[in-house]
Protein backbone atom coordinates (compact mmCIF):
# COMPACT_ATOMS: atom_id res chain seq x y z
CA UNK A 1 0.00 0.00 0.00
CA UNK A 2 1.06 3.57 -0.62
CA UNK A 3 0.02 6.45 1.59
CA UNK A 4 -3.04 7.30 -0.52
CA UNK A 5 -4.24 3.72 -0.37
CA UNK A 6 -3.73 3.76 3.40
CA UNK A 7 -5.83 6.92 3.57
CA UNK A 8 -8.53 5.39 1.37
CA UNK A 9 -8.64 2.24 3.52
CA UNK A 10 -9.58 4.18 6.64
CA UNK A 11 -7.86 1.47 8.69
CA UNK A 12 -6.75 2.38 12.23
CA UNK A 13 -3.10 3.39 12.55
CA UNK A 14 -1.31 2.34 15.73
CA UNK A 15 2.00 4.13 16.12
CA UNK A 16 4.60 2.41 18.31
CA UNK A 17 6.37 5.02 20.44
CA UNK A 18 9.65 4.70 22.35
CA UNK A 19 10.65 8.27 23.15
CA UNK A 20 13.49 7.95 20.66
CA UNK A 21 14.19 10.30 17.77
CA UNK A 22 12.78 8.03 15.06
CA UNK A 23 9.47 7.21 16.72
CA UNK A 24 9.06 10.92 17.49
CA UNK A 25 9.71 11.64 13.81
CA UNK A 26 6.92 9.19 12.91
CA UNK A 27 4.45 11.09 15.10
CA UNK A 28 5.47 14.34 13.40
CA UNK A 29 5.21 12.74 9.96
CA UNK A 30 1.68 11.54 10.62
CA UNK A 31 0.79 15.06 11.70
CA UNK A 32 2.31 16.60 8.58
CA UNK A 33 0.37 14.17 6.41
CA UNK A 34 -2.82 14.92 8.38
CA UNK A 35 -3.53 11.22 8.70
CA UNK A 36 -6.07 11.78 11.47
CA UNK A 37 -8.42 13.27 8.86
CA UNK A 38 -8.78 9.90 7.13
CA UNK A 39 -7.68 7.25 9.66
CA UNK A 40 -8.14 6.79 13.39
CA UNK A 41 -4.64 7.25 14.85
CA UNK A 42 -3.52 5.74 18.15
CA UNK A 43 -0.18 5.90 19.94
CA UNK A 44 1.21 3.18 22.19
CA UNK A 45 4.28 2.90 24.41
CA UNK A 46 5.22 -0.50 25.87
CA UNK A 47 6.62 0.23 29.33
CA UNK A 48 9.27 -2.26 30.46
CA UNK A 49 9.74 -0.48 33.77
CA UNK A 50 13.43 -0.32 32.87
CA UNK A 51 13.64 3.02 31.07
CA UNK A 52 15.67 6.01 32.17
CA UNK A 53 13.56 8.59 34.10
CA UNK A 54 14.36 11.12 31.36
CA UNK A 55 12.44 8.96 28.88
CA UNK A 56 9.32 8.94 31.06
CA UNK A 57 9.61 12.70 31.49
CA UNK A 58 9.96 13.16 27.73
CA UNK A 59 6.95 10.94 27.06
CA UNK A 60 4.81 12.91 29.53
CA UNK A 61 5.99 16.43 28.68
CA UNK A 62 6.67 16.21 24.93
CA UNK A 63 5.27 13.05 23.34
CA UNK A 64 1.87 12.91 25.01
CA UNK A 65 1.01 16.51 23.99
CA UNK A 66 2.12 15.67 20.43
CA UNK A 67 -0.31 12.74 20.60
CA UNK A 68 -3.10 15.11 21.65
CA UNK A 69 -2.99 13.62 25.13
CA UNK A 70 -3.78 10.17 23.74
CA UNK A 71 -0.52 8.29 24.37
CA UNK A 72 -1.40 4.83 25.67
CA UNK A 73 1.10 3.19 27.99
CA UNK A 74 0.82 -0.60 28.11
CA UNK A 75 2.55 -3.15 30.33
CA UNK A 76 2.79 -6.92 30.42
CA UNK A 77 -0.24 -8.57 32.02
CA UNK A 78 1.91 -11.56 32.94
CA UNK A 79 4.78 -9.46 34.31
CA UNK A 80 3.13 -6.24 35.57
CA UNK A 81 6.28 -5.30 37.48
CA UNK A 82 8.25 -5.05 34.25
CA UNK A 83 11.86 -6.14 33.91
CA UNK A 84 12.44 -6.97 37.58
CA UNK A 85 9.24 -8.99 37.73
CA UNK A 86 10.16 -10.83 34.52
CA UNK A 87 13.67 -11.72 35.71
CA UNK A 88 12.45 -12.91 39.11
CA UNK A 89 9.65 -15.08 37.72
CA UNK A 90 11.90 -16.54 35.02
CA UNK A 91 14.70 -17.03 37.54
CA UNK A 92 17.18 -15.87 34.92
CA UNK A 93 18.32 -12.92 32.84
CA UNK A 94 17.70 -12.78 29.11
CA UNK A 95 20.60 -13.95 26.98
CA UNK A 96 21.62 -14.82 23.44
CA UNK A 97 19.97 -18.21 23.89
CA UNK A 98 16.87 -16.86 25.65
CA UNK A 99 15.93 -13.42 24.33
CA UNK A 100 12.57 -13.21 26.04
CA UNK A 101 12.58 -9.61 27.29
CA UNK A 102 11.43 -7.98 24.04
CA UNK A 103 8.72 -10.56 23.41
CA UNK A 104 7.31 -10.51 26.93
CA UNK A 105 7.58 -6.81 27.75
CA UNK A 106 7.05 -5.16 24.36
CA UNK A 107 5.70 -7.42 21.62
CA UNK A 108 3.02 -9.22 23.65
CA UNK A 109 1.65 -6.05 25.33
CA UNK A 110 1.48 -4.25 21.98
CA UNK A 111 -0.22 -7.23 20.33
CA UNK A 112 -2.74 -7.23 23.19
CA UNK A 113 -3.35 -3.54 22.53
CA UNK A 114 -3.69 -4.09 18.77
CA UNK A 115 -6.21 -6.89 19.28
CA UNK A 116 -8.97 -4.39 20.13
CA UNK A 117 -8.90 -2.98 16.59
CA UNK A 118 -10.24 -4.40 13.37
CA UNK A 119 -7.57 -4.68 10.68
CA UNK A 120 -5.05 -2.29 12.29
CA UNK A 121 -1.83 -0.99 10.75
CA UNK A 122 1.24 -0.94 12.99
CA UNK A 123 3.29 2.20 12.24
CA UNK A 124 6.99 2.06 13.18
CA UNK A 125 10.00 4.34 12.84
CA UNK A 126 12.35 1.98 11.01
CA UNK A 127 14.79 3.56 8.54
CA UNK A 128 16.80 1.81 5.82
CA UNK A 129 19.91 3.83 6.76
CA UNK A 130 20.13 2.11 10.13
CA UNK A 131 21.54 -1.22 8.92
CA UNK A 132 21.99 -3.49 5.92
CA UNK A 133 19.10 -5.70 7.03
CA UNK A 134 16.76 -2.74 7.36
CA UNK A 135 17.83 -1.46 3.96
CA UNK A 136 16.12 -4.54 2.51
CA UNK A 137 12.80 -3.79 4.19
CA UNK A 138 9.86 -2.35 2.29
CA UNK A 139 7.75 0.60 3.33
CA UNK A 140 4.69 -1.64 3.46
CA UNK A 141 4.46 -5.19 4.80
CA UNK A 142 1.03 -6.77 4.99
CA UNK A 143 2.26 -9.48 7.35
CA UNK A 144 4.84 -7.58 9.37
CA UNK A 145 7.13 -9.03 12.08
CA UNK A 146 4.17 -9.34 14.49
CA UNK A 147 1.79 -10.81 11.89
CA UNK A 148 0.16 -7.40 11.69
CA UNK A 149 0.22 -5.08 8.68
CA UNK A 150 3.23 -2.80 9.16
CA UNK A 151 3.86 0.63 7.66
CA UNK A 152 7.37 2.12 7.77
CA UNK A 153 6.79 5.68 6.53
CA UNK A 154 10.36 6.75 7.38
CA UNK A 155 12.06 3.90 5.54
CA UNK A 156 13.81 6.30 3.13
CA UNK A 157 14.62 8.94 5.76
CA UNK A 158 18.26 9.66 6.54
CA UNK A 159 19.33 11.20 9.84
CA UNK A 160 19.20 14.70 8.33
CA UNK A 161 15.51 14.14 7.56
CA UNK A 162 14.87 13.10 11.16
CA UNK A 163 16.62 16.22 12.44
CA UNK A 164 14.77 18.40 9.94
CA UNK A 165 11.29 17.18 10.87
CA UNK A 166 12.05 17.82 14.55
CA UNK A 167 13.21 21.33 13.65
CA UNK A 168 10.13 22.08 11.53
CA UNK A 169 7.93 21.39 14.52
CA UNK A 170 10.20 22.94 17.13
CA UNK A 171 10.53 19.61 18.92
CA UNK A 172 13.70 18.92 20.92
CA UNK A 173 14.73 15.25 21.24
CA UNK A 174 14.96 13.42 24.55
CA UNK A 175 17.57 14.97 26.86
CA UNK A 176 19.60 11.74 26.86
CA UNK A 177 20.73 12.60 23.33
CA UNK A 178 21.89 16.04 24.44
CA UNK A 179 24.26 15.22 27.29
CA UNK A 180 27.70 16.86 27.09
CA UNK A 181 29.39 13.67 28.27
CA UNK A 182 28.52 10.31 26.73
CA UNK A 183 25.38 11.42 24.87
CA UNK A 184 22.99 8.56 24.15
CA UNK A 185 22.98 7.09 20.65
CA UNK A 186 19.75 5.18 21.35
CA UNK A 187 16.77 5.32 23.69
CA UNK A 188 15.48 2.16 25.30
CA UNK A 189 16.05 0.03 28.37
CA UNK A 190 18.62 1.46 30.78
CA UNK A 191 20.75 -0.51 30.43
CA UNK A 192 19.75 -2.74 27.56
CA UNK A 193 21.06 -6.30 27.48
CA UNK A 194 22.54 -5.35 24.11
CA UNK A 195 24.52 -2.45 25.55
CA UNK A 196 27.96 -1.65 24.23
CA UNK A 197 30.89 -0.42 26.25
CA UNK A 198 30.18 3.31 26.03
CA UNK A 199 26.54 2.79 26.99
CA UNK A 200 27.51 0.83 30.10
CA UNK A 201 29.93 3.56 31.10
CA UNK A 202 27.13 6.08 30.65
CA UNK A 203 25.05 4.13 33.17
CA UNK A 204 27.89 4.27 35.68
CA UNK A 205 28.28 8.04 35.25
CA UNK A 206 24.59 8.92 35.09
CA UNK A 207 22.97 10.43 38.22
CA UNK A 208 20.26 7.77 38.05
CA UNK A 209 22.76 5.04 37.22
CA UNK A 210 23.63 4.06 40.78
CA UNK A 211 20.00 3.32 41.58
CA UNK A 212 19.80 1.03 38.55
CA UNK A 213 23.08 -0.64 39.50
CA UNK A 214 21.69 -1.32 42.97
CA UNK A 215 18.72 -3.05 41.32
CA UNK A 216 20.99 -5.16 39.12
CA UNK A 217 23.28 -6.11 42.03
CA UNK A 218 20.23 -7.14 44.05
CA UNK A 219 18.84 -9.25 41.21
CA UNK A 220 22.22 -10.90 40.60
CA UNK A 221 22.50 -11.81 44.28
CA UNK A 222 18.90 -13.03 44.51
CA UNK A 223 19.10 -15.19 41.40
CA UNK A 224 22.62 -16.33 42.24
CA UNK A 225 21.70 -17.42 45.76
CA UNK A 226 18.68 -19.32 44.41
CA UNK A 227 20.78 -21.04 41.73
CA UNK A 228 23.43 -22.15 44.22
CA UNK A 229 20.77 -23.30 46.69
CA UNK A 230 19.38 -25.60 43.99
CA UNK A 231 22.81 -26.94 43.14
CA UNK A 232 26.15 -25.73 44.57
CA UNK A 233 27.74 -26.35 41.16
CA UNK A 234 25.40 -23.93 39.39
CA UNK A 235 26.90 -20.78 37.91
CA UNK A 236 25.55 -17.57 39.43
CA UNK A 237 23.61 -15.73 36.67
CA UNK A 238 24.55 -12.13 35.88
CA UNK A 239 23.00 -9.35 33.80
CA UNK A 240 25.82 -9.36 31.23
CA UNK A 241 28.00 -12.12 29.82
CA UNK A 242 31.59 -12.23 28.60
CA UNK A 243 32.49 -13.73 25.26
CA UNK A 244 35.81 -15.09 26.62
CA UNK A 245 35.90 -18.87 26.53
CA UNK A 246 35.13 -20.42 29.90
CA UNK A 247 34.11 -17.10 31.46
CA UNK A 248 30.43 -16.71 30.64
CA UNK A 249 29.20 -14.74 33.65
CA UNK A 250 30.49 -11.47 35.12
CA UNK A 251 29.03 -9.44 38.01
CA UNK A 252 27.77 -5.98 37.16
CA UNK A 253 30.54 -4.20 39.09
CA UNK A 254 33.22 -5.98 37.06
CA UNK A 255 31.44 -4.96 33.87
CA UNK A 256 31.27 -1.33 35.06
CA UNK A 257 35.00 -1.35 35.86
CA UNK A 258 35.71 -2.77 32.40
CA UNK A 259 33.58 -0.08 30.76
CA UNK A 260 35.91 2.58 32.16
CA UNK A 261 39.05 1.02 30.69
CA UNK A 262 40.75 1.72 27.39
CA UNK A 263 40.52 -0.72 24.51
CA UNK A 264 41.48 -4.25 25.49
CA UNK A 265 40.94 -6.45 28.50
CA UNK A 266 38.04 -8.83 28.79
CA UNK A 267 35.77 -8.63 25.77
CA UNK A 268 32.19 -8.63 27.00
CA UNK A 269 29.76 -9.95 24.43
CA UNK A 270 26.78 -8.18 26.04
CA UNK A 271 24.41 -10.19 23.86
CA UNK A 272 25.21 -7.93 20.91
CA UNK A 273 24.54 -9.70 17.56
CA UNK A 274 26.91 -8.97 14.70
CA UNK A 275 24.11 -7.27 12.79
CA UNK A 276 22.58 -4.48 14.91
CA UNK A 277 19.21 -4.98 13.21
CA UNK A 278 18.99 -8.42 14.80
CA UNK A 279 18.71 -6.89 18.27
CA UNK A 280 15.35 -7.79 19.72
CA UNK A 281 13.49 -4.52 20.30
CA UNK A 282 15.19 -2.87 17.34
CA UNK A 283 14.28 -5.68 14.96
CA UNK A 284 10.65 -5.10 15.92
CA UNK A 285 10.94 -1.33 15.56
CA UNK A 286 10.06 -0.86 19.23
CA UNK A 287 13.02 1.22 20.34
CA UNK A 288 15.59 3.57 18.92
CA UNK A 289 19.02 2.70 17.56
CA UNK A 290 22.13 4.54 16.31
CA UNK A 291 22.70 5.40 12.68
CA UNK A 292 26.22 4.21 12.00
CA UNK A 293 26.95 0.52 12.31
CA UNK A 294 30.43 1.36 13.53
CA UNK A 295 29.00 2.98 16.62
CA UNK A 296 28.05 -0.44 17.93
CA UNK A 297 31.67 -1.51 18.36
CA UNK A 298 32.66 -1.81 22.01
Amino acid sequence: MNIQEIRDSGRPLVCSVSGGKDSTAVILYLKEQEMEKTNPVYYVFADTGWEHPAVYTYLDEVINPLCNGKLNKVTSKKYPGGMEDLVRKKGMFASRQFRFCTAELKVVPILDYLSQFEDPINVVGIRAQESYKRSKMEEWDEGGPMDVATWRPLIDFVIDDVVAIHARHGVVPCSLYLRDELPASRVGCFPCLHSRKKEIRAVAEDPFGEKRLVQIRSLEKELGDAAVARNPDNVRPTFFQSREAGESYWPIDEVINWSKTAWGGKQFELFLPADPSERGCQMWGLCDMPDKDGEFSA
